[in-house]
C-alpha cells in the first residue's frame, strides 16, 4: 500500500491506492481557495492515470469559480513560465515527474512561477485538512479554456538567453529520451530551433515508461549503447515532466545526474558572477566550482521550492540540485529540461568542447547513493536515531539542515526522509570508491535497524 506524500508543493502517491479523485478534488478546491478563485493554469504527463486527475483537478479548481487555462499535455517547466505570461494566480501540473507508473502528483505553482513557497503550501494544507473549501454559487462557477499556443512564447523566450546562432554552427547530433513523457511532442520543435540533428529515444507519447523515469546512470544504459553507433555529441535523459535529467557522453558514459548541475553552473558562472544555490546533498564539485570563481555557496533543504526561494533572497545565479536539476532564475524560476539541455549545448560550442572534455574539467569524486523503503513516520524516527550514534560521528562536522548530514576532509555522507518517495534517502561522498561505499551502507545498516 502507497502511502500520500503530502509538502507544501504539493500530493502525490500511488493511483488507485492512497492518489484519488475524491482526495485530488479536495486538494484542487483548497488551492483555488488559496488563490481567491483567480485564474489558475492546468497541465498534465501523458501517464495513464493523468487524464482522470486532470478531470479532478479541474473540477476542484471550478468549483471555486476559478477560470482554469487547459495547457493539455505540457511539461511542467513550461507551465511555470507561462504562469507569468498569462497573468495568472498560479498553475497545476499533473505529472508523477522521476516517481514509478503508478505513483503520480498534483504539484502546486506559485504566481511567481515557482513551485508554491512553503508558507503559502502550510495554508493550503490547513485549508484542505480542514476542508474548508470557497464555494462557487451555480451561476458563478468557473469555466475552461483551451489554450494551444502556449510553447512558442516559451521558445522565443528561451531563443534570448542561449547562443543559438554558436550552437547551430557547432551541427550537433543530439540523443533525447524524455520517457514518454510530457515533453515528447516538443523535441522536435526544440531541435528546429537549435538547429542540431534529433535522435529520439523513447520519444512516443504513452502512459507506459519504457524505462526507470529518474535521471541517473542506470536508466541511461540504453542510450550510452547506442549513442557512438548514432554519431551523437551527447545525449540527454529527462524525467516525464522535463524537470530533471542526466547526461551521456559522446563515448557512452552515463556521467552521474549530480554532474548536471555542475557542467551547467561552471559554464554560467563563467559569464556571470554571483551566489550559487544548492542542497544539502549535492556533490563536493559544486563547492570546488564556486571556489574557482570565487563565489558563494548557499545550501538548502532539498526540495525546488527551497532552491527556488534561495535564489530569490540571495539574487542567485544560478541553482539546483544533485538530482539532475538546474534553475536560472534570469529565465524561469523553475528546473527546466529544455533550459538544461540548451546551456549544456551552449557550453560545448562556446568552448569548443565535447561534453567528456566538460567533464573532464571538473573535480570528481566518488558517489554512492542507497535507499532504504519506509514509511514517513519510520523515516523521521530513524533520522532521529541515527544522531544518537555520536562515536560514528566523531571527529566530523554535523550538520541538521535537513535530516543528518555529517562532513569530514575526505567526505560527506546524508541521510533524509523523501518528500516524493516511501524511503530513506542516503548518500555519500568520498575521494575513494571504498570509503564513500562504506559509510553509505553504515548509514544505511543504521537507518534499516530503525525502521
Amino acid at each position: 500500500m502507497g502511502k500520500l506524500r503530502v509538502a507544501s508543493f504539493g500530493i502525490r502517491g500511488l493511483v488507485g491506492d492512497s492518489l484519488t479523485p475524491r482526495v485530488v478534488i479536495d486538494f484542487a478546491s483548497a488551492f483555488a481557495t488559496f488563490a481567491e478563485g483567480g485564474r489558475l493554469l492546468l497541465g498534465r504527463d501523458t501517464r495513464y492515470s493523468s487524464p482522470m486527475l486532470h478531470y479532478a483537478v479541474s473540477s476542484g479548481l471550478m468549483s471555486a469559480g476559478c477560470e482554469v487555462l487547459d495547457f493539455g499535455i505540457c511539461p511542467t517547466p513550461v507551465l511555470q513560465y507561462s504562469v507569468d505570461k498569462y497573468k495568472a494566480a498560479g498553475a497545476v501540473s499533473i505529472s508523477g515527474g522521476h516517481n514509478a507508473m503508478g505513483w503520480n502528483a498534483v504539484t502546486l505553482i506559485g504566481p511567481d512561477g515557482a513551485f508554491l513557497d512553503p508558507s503559502g503550501g502550510v495554508t493550503v494544507l490547513d485549508i484542505f485538512h480542514a476542508a474548508d473549501f470557497l464555494k462557487a454559487e451555480w451561476n458563478r462557477i468557473g469555466e475552461m479554456h483551451l489554450v494551444n499556443d502556449f510553447v512558442d512564447p516559451y521558445f522565443d523566450a528561451l531563443e534570448r538567453v542561449v547562443n543559438v546562432k554558436t550552437i547551430r554552427e557547432a551541427d550537433f547530433t543530439v540523443l533525447i529520451d524524455p520517457v514518454g513523457g510530457a515533453g515528447c511532442t516538443y523535441i522536435e520543435p526544440f531541435a528546429d530551433l537549435m538547429g542540431f540533428s534529433l535522435v529520439p529515444v523513447n520519444a512516443g507519447p504513452s502512459g507506459y515508461l519504457a524505462r526507470e523515469p529518474e535521471p541517473r546512470p542506470r536508466s541511461a544504459l540504453q542510450m550510452a549503447s547506442i549513442i557512438r553507433y548514432t554519431g551523437g555529441d551527447v545525449g540527454f535523459v529527462l524525467s516525464s515532466d522535463m524537470g530533471r535529467m542526466s547526461l551521456v557522453t559522446e563515448e557512452g558514459e552515463p556521467a552521474s545526474e549530480e554532474y548536471t548541475l555542475a557542467v551547467i553552473a561552471d559554464h554560467l558562472l563563467n559569464k556571470q558572477s554571483g551566489p550559487f544555490v544548492t542542497n544539502i546533498c549535492t556533490t563536493r564539485t559544486v563547492d570546488d566550482i564556486a571556489a574557482r570563481h570565487d563565489v558563494p555557496v548557499i545550501r538548502t533543504k532539498v526540495g525546488q521550492a527551497y532552491i527556488m526561494a534561495a535564489l530569490a533572497d540571495e539574487q542567485g545565479v544560478v541553482g539546483g540540485e544533485g538530482s539532475g536539476s538546474v534553475a536560472y532564475p534570469a529565465f524561469s524560476p523553475a528546473f527546466d529540461g529544455f533550459l538544461m539541455m540548451a546551456l549544456t549545448l551552449e557550453a560545448m560550442a562556446e568552448r569548443k568542447k565535447p561534453l567528456s572534455g566538460l567533464l573532464n574539467l571538473l573535480p570528481r569524486y566518488q558517489i554512492v547513493k542507497r535507499s532504504v523503503p519506509c514509511g514517513s513516520r519510520e523515516g523521521y524516527r530513524a533520522i532521529e536515531a541515527l544522531k544518537q550514534y555520536k562515536e560514528i560521528w566523531k571527529g566530523g562536522h554535523i550538520d541538521l539542515t535537513d535530516g543528518l548530514r555529517v562532513d569530514w576532509s575526505d567526505g560527506w555522507v546524508h541521510a533524509r526522509t523523501s518528500q516524493t518517495q516511501q524511503m530513506v534517502r542516503v548518500t555519500s561522498e568520498a575521494k575513494t570508491r571504498m570509503a564513500a561505499e562504506y559509510r553509505a551502507d553504515e548509514v544505511a545498516r543504521l537507518v534499516q535497524l530503525s525502521v
